[in-house]
């Protein structure tokens, strides 16, 4: 089923941006009113970006119920995608060379949890192509952002005056995580009973030296609540003993939460012992370490969409990638298809290609070092091919994105911003959306982006 987006992903959608180019001109103080309320109530909760203000817009995404529906099928059965994936690395010497920077750390990756969805927790990003389809850039299969805190966002912008939406019925609680934004940590708990049949009683939220601790508050003391006794451990301080792994106070830990960075641990060897005892499942991990390195990595889009690897998926699965994976190889010399299953030489076909390819370290994060050709001088360009050929790089074809007009509290200002939406999946079921918006070509809260509350009319 092709999806029309253009002008707008709903007709509330339509008005809203109506309304956003009316009031700045008319009437900004109305608008501007709305958003300090917005913000003041984020910051009392104790919402925040690593210690800066939230960045989130008083100007929501709206979808119809339609595309809020396709959007969740679509998100869980590509994380299904995910399990197939996964477990053709482990058996495919071909697959595995296209992820050479994790080749030392097989003996950990390859060893996959029973349970399925491998992946319990992502999030997928991604924008409306050109054809009306959804398509998902990156997957996050490690420990995404905002697995809390939007749902909490979502439901205090549904309490506070609008006038953006008065008249519109938006609503933001058939999200589940705005519903009920502990679903996140009953995930957890559930997935701890699956594996073991027992109620959680330890948890621990690993850190590593202080980075990435944005939402660890919120999680740690969702676990407290839910009944286990939980804190934030960095990794340097667990243990591996015969009784399994223990924090610093002695205690034997059962779940873990991994909110850092694998790519940490990819040289680092003092940690092996940490490595193997969530691979051995010594602790119930999550996710596991395929998902953190492998399919968190952007080359399994790779995977997914090259004709070499589609006998190994149904016919509904190559319908399914065909229509939400763009073409993604790895950037290495030799012969593949292009878009249009022509063969190619791939270096050759970057360089000709500029304006509609997307150059992307393939295990980086956060739009590090992303290149977007069009925007991309020529000289970057060809610079940027040598170094991908010898580095571990993705090519992507181009999506561009769509636009809203939006507030962006920051810069105090009210512009075109180019936005996408990003599906939470949470043990294989859709947990919520969130759409970022950004001046930036590369979409990241953290360059110059905002977060828009995403609600269904």
């Amino acid at each position: 089923m092709t999806i029309a987006t253009l002008p707008s992903i709903s007709e509330a959608d339509a008005q809203i941006e109506r309304r956003v180019c009316e009031l700045a001109t008319s009437d900004p103080g109305s608008i501007w009113w709305g958003q300090d309320e917005f913000s003041d109530a984020i910051a009392e909760a104790g919402i925040h970006l690593e210690g800066r203000a939230y960045p989130v817009s008083l100007r929501p995404l709206a979808l119809t119920s339609g595309l809020a529906n396709h959007l969740s099928a679509t998100a869980e059965a590509l994380v299904k995608l995910l399990d197939v994936a996964a477990e053709l690395y482990c058996r495919d010497e071909d697959i595995q060379d296209l992820f050479p920077a994790y080749k030392h750390l097989r003996q950990w990756i390859t060893r996959l949890p029973e349970y399925r969805p491998i992946v319990r927790i992502c999030r997928l990003d991604g924008l409306f192509g050109s054809d009306g389809y959804y398509k998902i850039l990156e997957t996050n299969a490690t420990t995404p952002g905002g697995v809390i805190q939007n749902g909490l966002a979502a439901k205090i912008w549904s309490r506070i005056p609008n006038p953006l939406t008065r008249g519109l019925s938006l609503d933001v609680s058939n999200q589940p995580f705005a519903k009920d934004p502990n679903c996140f940590v009953q995930e957890l708990v559930s997935a701890y009973r699956a594996v073991t049949g027992t109620e959680l009683r330890t948890a621990a939220v690993v850190n590593y030296r202080g980075r990435y601790a944005n939402e660890v508050d919120w999680i740690v003391r969702g676990l407290r609540h839910a009944g286990a006794r939980a804190a934030l451990v960095d990794v340097s301080a667990i243990k591996r003993t015969p009784r399994g792994l223990v924090g610093p106070d002695g205690e034997v830990i059962e779940l873990i939460y991994s909110k850092l960075d694998a790519r940490d641990f990819i040289e680092a060897r003092e940690h092996d012992d940490y490595l193997h005892a969530c691979a051995a499942q010594d602790v119930v991990s999550i996710n596991p370490w395929i998902s953190q390195w492998v399919l968190a990595d952007k080359a399994i889009l790779a995977v997914l969409s090259d004709d070499r690897y589609s006998s190994n998926f149904t016919a509904e699965q190559i319908e399914l990638i065909a229509r939400h994976v763009p073409w993604t190889r790895v950037v290495r010399p030799g012969a593949t298809t292009d878009p249009e299953r022509h063969r190619i030489e791939l270096i050759g076909y970057i360089r000709q290609n500029k304006a509609d390819l997307v150059l992307k370290p393939s295990n980086a994060s956060r739009g590090e070092h992303v290149l977007v050709g069009r925007f991309t001088s020529s000289h970057v360009w060809e610079e940027h091919i040598d170094r991908a050929a010898r580095n571990p790089y993705v090519v992507q074809e181009y999506i561009r994105p769509g636009e809203v007009t939006a507030l962006h509290a920051p810069s105090r200002s009210i512009e075109k911003m180019a936005y996408g939406i990003d599906c939470y999946v949470f043990g294989g079921r859709l947990a919520g959306f969130q759409s970022r918006a950004s001046f930036d070509p590369v979409m990241n809260v953290g360059r110059s982006g905002v977060l828009l509350p995403v609600a269904i009319d």
